[in-house]
């Protein structure tokens, strides 16, 4: 992937070793919190591992198309639109909303509200009659849970209002909103356990458990499998693509007077008195600072980073143990297709589940034809936004959730990882032919990323994506 662009204007100054706060990982956790301290006051040093900031916020072009490398999308969640408004960013990134589609059975569902929702769960009961009951059943939570995080994500943080506005913010929002608050004790109902034993209660068809359980991360809870539904409507888009929202904060970084360091892997995190003093690179230089701020893969700030003794035996048994989440397989494709010939009814944003099969927990470390099966995430960056591809053409990104150990794992030997990676690709473009046809002819070049290069690129173990399991 190529350099981050304005990566040059992202190095420290020579010489300078202590700081207010150090900050270990520039992806959007870790720069939010450098620009908020910077903006403070705070002298600041970023420390990243890789040659560009964003970690899983990145952006990359290759022959006139614009790919994202991570995520393809991000939620507002009433957080990330007011972050970037305190820091003045909002303008510059130009969020702008990414509808979102499920496409089931050939049919494409739009997801723009509560009606579309009960409509796909209409397209479901066509599909299986005999589930109509429990499907109604499912549906019902759904909603209880969509209401209330249609309340949630409007409610004013009190912090990230204008000053002296917060109170009366909150006052109105109670006005408009409070009657949301007595779905909260089924919505806590809804927090334990987790969405596919929940499923298999209401429904009895494994094929329907799995179509609506398959989008989700196996382990997922109910609340979150549920709300998600209301998630789909919160999906925002920068003009530029997603690596302009770590761009612009970083700018913010250095704008401020903070420094970032490229290419600068922490190796040790310095402490004095059991307290957390400084940071010492892989090359040997060190920094120090009253505050460390460890913005990085949590396992390795904690079991790499500082002495096994730091740390509740217990605990840091417990840590080293507890499973990591899921990666993800990535396609990126360059179409002699225009966008608008894809007929995704507006939506740039699609969930494409390729069978009435589905796929089973057990599938996902040992299916053969996996990604043959598996949904896809569809992403088309250029359909609202056409300067992110040639004149004419399309730039697809197709994702598909995997497992670090699928397929003997992603780890192996140069040969077994090869023709893993081979194969994947195979099966996800054969895939995707069935929605679009003639899809292979279209194709003027295409490549993959894979869990081993998630890892690579972010040092997340195992390449996961969602923190832990």
């Amino acid at each position: 992937m190529p350099t981050n662009p304005g990566s040059d204007t992202c190095a420290s100054s020579p010489g300078r070793t202590d700081f207010d706060a150090i900050v270990i990982g520039a992806g959007l956790a870790g720069l939010t919190a450098a620009a908020f301290l910077a903006r403070g006051g705070a002298s600041v040093l970023v420390c990243e591992q890789s040659d560009r900031v964003g970690g899983l916020f990145d952006s990359f072009w290759r022959s006139g198309y614009l790919f994202d490398g991570g995520i393809k999308a991000v939620e507002n969640s009433a957080i990330l639109l007011p972050t970037l408004s305190l820091l003045g960013l909002l303008d510059q990134v130009e969020l702008q909303p990414s509808p979102v589609a499920i496409i089931t059975d050939g049919q494409m569902q739009p997801i723009r509200g509560l009606a579309d929702i009960e409509a796909y769960f209409g397209l479901l009961e066509s599909l299986f009659p005999p589930e109509r009951a429990g499907l109604r059943h499912v549906l019902d939570d759904v909603g209880a849970v969509y209401r209330l995080l249609d309340a949630a994500l409007t409610f004013p943080i009190p912090f990230m209002q204008p000053a002296g506005s917060g109170k009366a913010a909150q006052k109105e929002w109670l006005r408009r909103h409070g009657s949301a608050l007595t779905r909260l004790p089924r919505a806590a109902g809804l927090m334990r356990g987790e969405l596919r034993p929940y499923l298999s209660r209401k429904l009895t068809d494994q094929s329907l458990i799995n179509l609506l359980a398959e989008v989700f991360p196996e382990g997922t809870s109910v609340f979150f499998g549920l709300g998600y539904w209301r998630m789909f409507l919160d999906y925002y888009y920068p003009r530029d693509g997603i690596q302009a929202i770590p761009q612009a904060l970083a700018e913010a970084v250095t704008a401020a007077g903070g420094e970032m360091r490229l290419r600068a892997r922490v190796e040790q995190v310095l402490l004095e008195g059991g307290r957390a003093r400084g940071v010492r690179l892989a090359t040997g230089e060190e920094y120090r600072a009253a505050q460390v701020v460890a913005a990085c893969d949590l396992r390795q700030a904690l079991t790499q980073l500082v002495p096994d003794t730091l740390l509740p035996t217990e605990f840091a048994a417990k840590l080293a143990h507890a499973e990591v989440s899921h990666s993800v397989f990535n396609m990126f494709l360059g179409l002699d297709l225009p966008p608008e010939d894809l007929a995704t009814q507006g939506c740039d944003h699609l969930f494409y589940l390729p069978d009435r099969e589905g796929i089973t927990d057990t599938d996902r470390i040992n299916r053969e034809d996996y990604f043959a099966r598996v949904p896809q995430e569809i992403s088309i960056p250029c359909l609202h936004r056409p300067h992110l591809a040639p004149p004419g053409k399309t730039g697809l990104v197709v994702s598909a959730m995997t497992s670090w150990r699928y397929g003997g794992g992603w780890e192996g030997t140069p040969a077994h990882y090869a023709a893993l990676k081979e194969r994947s690709a195979y099966q996800m473009v054969a895939s995707l032919e069935r929605l679009i046809p003639g899809l292979t002819d279209r194709i003027e070049f295409s490549f993959a990323a894979t869990p081993r290069t998630v890892a690579t690129r972010t040092a997340n173990s195992e390449g996961a994506i969602m923190g832990w399991s």
